[in-house]
């Protein structure tokens, strides 16, 4: 009986010292490897669901996962024990559950049958919900809505991948408002393929373990490449209550669907010149919370942080207004670097070093004027960095700088000279820095409202040739005479590091 067994939500992670015992129906499986490690069995991971509907991430370790991957399947229903709960604290969600499982190397696996157990429980979470939700990387969720709107599939290479996606418009009848949906890939084709197979008067959409996806402002949603399910007029009972009052509401027929403009290809001068919304660091770090895309002209400090065989470069950029924190990837460095993730640790092990060190191949960047476009990713609140600014696209191509600077009405003195000694970090030789190494899944990044120092040293005077009366001093106000983790000096005017000390 169901009374014999512990419900979901009532696990928490101080479980571990009682005997769990739960019934649970395998709701979908799927691995995640680490890109890193593709020689190592991915870990197995599953979503499962108890009598009531409630969910809990489970996780088999690679250790693990030969002991239970053949006795699971989709859709099966469950007796588990002896197992341990963790918190729910790392980045992919794919419940909204505090905690989630881990199997052992003793925990026992039971497959029963009852038909009393339902098939499946959907969580539907309502349009202006979604909308109003401001981190897009918290936790999966469940939408059901009318496709009143539909693009084109839109077919682009990547990293040499041919690489596909639609986008949908998705009404939930509430009157609240219509989200944006994008499918990718065998999503895009599956729904494509039934419109055309299976006209109808309308198009009832499911989308279980859909993802957040923030665009222009606007929160929507996208499948998943792991777990997401996609039901189109599936017969569920939910999906008649909807179609209820889709017939209440008197909507159009699918003919009538309306069409979706593609989004232009833009060219870098159009989309950088014309395009882009600017915004200055200043002005950047005060609306921080609306995490649209910015673009601005800024120049390059220095860089503390690279990992392979991806790397990710945190670069202090400085414009006529303040200093922020960006996250480059390889794909956008490479282009400047001349030098790929692969070759870059290569040439790091040539010449005896070990990963951790600085490459010397990155102080090509330090100095050099740069316009940017970013995109502001929200991560999640509870974590320690709670946005990261990634860089999109970057140009050093001077016609392009030029044009943006008189559009925006920047003077070319309001900016460091191109090579110049801004913040250029003159380290000593017998001292070279560190660099924390990181995995791909999860890069170092800074927040933008950090005003941290410890990337360069602190110069008394101005950054700013020509009027500007910022000063790195007034940014970062700790004084040459007080303490600090750092012993700074200044020789022929250029600001140095002398050498670098560990409180």
């Amino acid at each position: 009986m169901a009374s014999t067994y512990n419900n979901l939500k009532d696990i928490e992670a101080s479980s571990n010292h009682l005997i769990l015992r739960i019934k649970v129906r395998v709701v979908k499986i799927w691995s995640l490897s680490p890109a890193e490690q593709k020689y190592v069995k991915p870990t197995l991971e599953l979503v499962v669901m108890d009598h009531v509907g409630d969910r809990i991430q489970c996780t088999i370790r690679n250790a693990q996962r030969r002991l239970f991957e053949d006795e699971l399947s989709e859709g099966k229903i469950y007796i588990v024990c002896n197992f341990s709960t963790s918190l729910n604290d790392q980045k992919y969600k794919a419940t909204n559950h505090a905690c989630r499982i881990y199997f052992k190397r003793d925990t026992q696996l039971q497959m029963v049958h009852d038909p009393s157990f339902p098939e499946n429980v959907f969580r539907f979470v309502p349009n202006d919900l979604i909308l109003n939700h401001t981190n897009a990387q918290s936790h999966l969720i469940d939408v059901i809505g009318l496709l009143t709107g539909k693009g084109d599939i839109i077919e682009f290479t990547k990293n040499g991948k041919k690489c596909s996606y639609t986008v949908l418009e998705l009404d939930d009848m509430q009157g609240k408002g219509k989200i944006r949906c994008t499918l990718w890939e065998d999503f895009a084709t599956m729904l494509v393929k039934h419109i055309e197979e299976q006209p109808t008067s309308e198009y009832i959409i499911i989308v279980q373990f859909a993802k957040f996806n923030l665009f222009k402002g606007a929160m929507g949603i996208s499948n998943t490449n792991h777990n997401s399910i996609l039901y189109i007029n599936a017969d569920f009972q939910e999906v008649k209550d909807f179609r209820k009052s889709v017939v209440m509401a008197g909507v159009p027929r699918a003919n009538q669907l309306s069409q979706i403009a593609v989004e232009p290809a833009y060219s870098m001068e159009d989309d950088l010149i014309n395009v882009s919304i600017y915004k200055p660091i200043s002005e950047l770090k005060a609306s921080i919370e609306e995490a649209e895309d910015s673009y601005y002209c800024a120049k390059c400090a220095t860089y503390p942080t690279t990992h392979t065989p991806r790397y990710s470069i945190n670069i202090k950029v400085a414009d006529d207004t303040d200093t922020a924190s960006f996250l480059l990837y390889d794909k956008e460095a490479a282009k400047y670097l001349g030098i790929s993730a692969s070759d870059l640790r290569l040439a790091q092990l040539t010449r005896g070093g070990v990963n951790e060190e600085y490459p010397i191949e990155l102080n090509s960047f330090r100095g050099k004027k740069f316009l940017f476009k970013v995109s502001i990713k929200m991560e999640d609140l509870n974590s320690f960095q709670p946005c990261k600014v990634i860089v999109m696209k970057m140009t050093d191509e001077i016609s392009l700088i030029t044009k943006f600077l008189g559009k925006h009405d920047i003077y070319q003195q309001n900016l460091a000279l191109e090579h110049s000694e801004l913040l250029n970090m003159q380290t000593a030789s017998t001292d070279t820095p560190k660099l924390k190494m990181q995995g791909t899944g999860s890069p170092s990044v800074e927040a933008l409202v950090e005003n941290s120092n410890d990337a360069f040293s602190t110069p008394k005077r101005n950054i700013i040739s020509g009027g500007c009366s910022k000063r790195l001093i007034d940014l970062y106000p700790d004084s040459a005479n007080g303490s600090s983790s750092k012993c700074r000096k200044l020789e022929d005017g250029i600001p140095g590091v002398d050498r670098v000390y560990q409180d």
